[in-house]
């Protein structure tokens, strides 16, 4: 899950006010300029940013994305009807403006007349009608559909209860107005046009040639860049799209994505000017943060252990929690971790709203006791003693080999061991191997961590919903459904977020999955490199990115 906060924008001009809506005006957004300030050792002489993408993005297709390294790539190729800027307000985007009705159902976009794909062609009100009610049909298997599950019909459409797509609440007035219709009031919806699993595709290509999102040659998109080259499992190489409607905003002659995915050997390229922008290997990021060489940016992300509930030793309630009380989150957070992150108590992470403010400020953080030797002992004893077992067997912990993550899953175990006396075998795998595993229910209980797609806490409760495809732990509990089902449905914001309060309530006091910390992104940047704009809730921005 991957995974963002609630904006609006700001006043542009007066738009005519009609008696059935209200007019939300946008402003102009600000091309910003190079300013000479500083070098570093590491000397770039051309417009190139070097990134690593870490490995092959498995699709580029917007609606197929399902993680965040493919959602950065595709944010430079692609835009949406709004975009964000440096601040998180919301922008026009492939929208010059929008009219918003007066019960905030109904979403009127003006599209721009110079906006064009990388081909030429405009970028028209179908494109987009296609392209979320393509990513709504049950058999292209989206990944992250429920994105549009706020859509009139969304929900049913996805699910296969309704079959005509005319049903759907999105329609194409003419080639330059897209009209949206929404099945309740949703506040972050303007927000939630800019991510990555909505982003258009351009719908006469996709006809004609379903598979233009595997290769450079065929590949059509309609952002700041387009792509040049894409030699797989190796390089990405993009390019300012000529097209776009905005391009003198762009400053950078070429991206280029690398695809290394050991650290140690990332970490090198960056040292020796092969990489711009790199992630530290866990050995040295406390160092490199001291020092000052690296920095940290917030992301709206758990991590946690997650349960197998049909496992019949952690469908006991009592042994999850026992393993949760075991954990000494702040040694783990500041001697193994070691990237400023927080302890964590709860799903929510630190800065997501609640749609009447921020989540965890009104949640609180007492949802358990936390660290307890004593307390997870006591528990043990009781969970085994309601399984009819003297002792707990040897279990099996699913990691994936990311450095980091093996070096959270040795302490872990290590700290099992010593406050419960249980052996725990750590299975590690490749990280796609390690995914699939976990979709398909082969593990006991495994290291994970789910992030937000947009700035409202509602956006993490679904996953663990009795029945929804991302619940891969199996949890399911009636009283957790009904608060998750009240804050979807609920209008007023004060009962909606009190309802995902007590829903979190519910989750924490099941020890459903047990929380290790709030995250926060480590990372090392060429200080020659400007205006590269990252969110907690979006996807990289590097349309204004230039190198000194």
């Amino acid at each position: 899950m991957i995974k963002k906060v609630i904006m609006y924008s700001l006043l542009l001009s007066l738009l005519t006010v009609t008696a059935c809506s209200q007019s939300t005006n946008v402003p102009q957004q600000q091309t910003n300029t190079p300013n000479k300030e500083s070098s570093s050792n590491t000397k770039t002489t051309t417009q190139t940013l070097k990134i690593n993408a870490k490995t092959e993005p498995p699709s580029l297709n917007p609606a197929l994305i399902d993680n965040q390294s493919a959602g950065d790539i595709a944010n430079q190729l692609f835009e949406g009807l709004a975009r964000v800027d440096k601040n998180g307000e919301i922008l026009p985007g492939v929208a010059e403006k929008w009219d918003v009705s007066d019960d905030k159902t109904v979403y009127t976009f003006h599209l721009r007349q110079d906006a064009k794909w990388s081909n030429g062609e405009p970028v028209t009100a179908e494109d987009f009608v296609y392209s979320w009610e393509k990513a709504l049909r049950p058999d292209t298997g989206a990944p992250l559909a429920d994105n549009l599950s706020f859509i009139k019909n969304g929900s049913k459409y996805l699910a296969g209860e309704i079959k005509d797509p005319t049903t759907l609440g999105i329609m194409a007035i003419n080639p330059q107005t897209l009209q949206v219709t929404l099945e309740r009031p949703t506040p972050f919806f303007l927000r939630l046009t800019s991510f990555f699993s909505v982003l258009p595709i351009n719908k006469k290509l996709d006809e004609s040639n379903p598979n233009w999102s595997g290769e450079a040659p065929s590949f059509v998109s309609n952002g700041p860049f387009m792509m040049k080259e894409w030699k797989h499992d190796q390089e990405i190489v993009m390019v300012p799209n000529p097209h776009y409607w905005a391009k003198n905003s762009v400053k950078l002659q070429s991206i280029e994505w690398k695809m290394v995915n050991d650290q140690n050997t990332e970490y090198q390229m960056y040292q020796t000017g092969e990489l711009d922008i790199a992630y530290p290997p866990t050995s040295a990021t406390a160092k490199l943060l001291t020092e000052g060489k690296a920095k940290t940016v917030p992301v709206a992300r758990t991590a946690y252990v997650r349960y197998n509930h049909k496992d019949s030793l952690f469908a006991n309630q009592k042994i999850r929690k026992a393993f949760a009380s075991a954990i000494d989150r702040k040694m783990l957070v500041d001697k193994v971790v070691q990237g400023g992150q927080t302890p964590a108590t709860a799903l929510i992470p630190e800065g997501l709203s609640s749609g009447n403010g921020d989540f965890r400020t009104q949640a609180g953080t007492d949802q358990f006791t936390g660290y307890s030797v004593e307390e997870a002992k006591k528990l043990l004893e009781e969970g085994l003693k309601e399984l009819n077992q003297a002792s707990l067997p040897t279990v099996t912990f699913l990691t994936d080999n990311n450095d980091l993550r093996s070096k959270i899953s040795q302490a872990l175990q290590e700290m099992w061991k010593r406050n419960l006396g249980v052996e725990v075998e750590i299975k590690s795998m490749e990280r796609k191997v390690f995914v699939q595993s976990v979709k398909a229910g082969e593990f006991q209980f495994a290291l994970y961590s789910t992030g937000a797609d947009y700035d409202d806490s509602y956006n993490l409760f679904g996953q663990f919903t009795t029945g929804d495809g991302y619940n891969y732990s199996k949890y399911s509990n009636p009283e957790y459904d009904k608060f998750v089902k009240a804050a979807f449905q609920e209008t007023d914001p004060a009962k909606r977020a009190q309802a995902m309060i007590e829903a979190e309530k519910v989750l924490m006091n099941d020890m459903a999955i047990n929380p290790l910390y709030y995250d926060k992104l480590v990372i090392l940047e060429n200080e020659r490199v400007k205006n590269v704009y990252r969110f907690a809730v979006s996807a990289l921005d590097l349309r204004e990115a230039f190198v000194e």
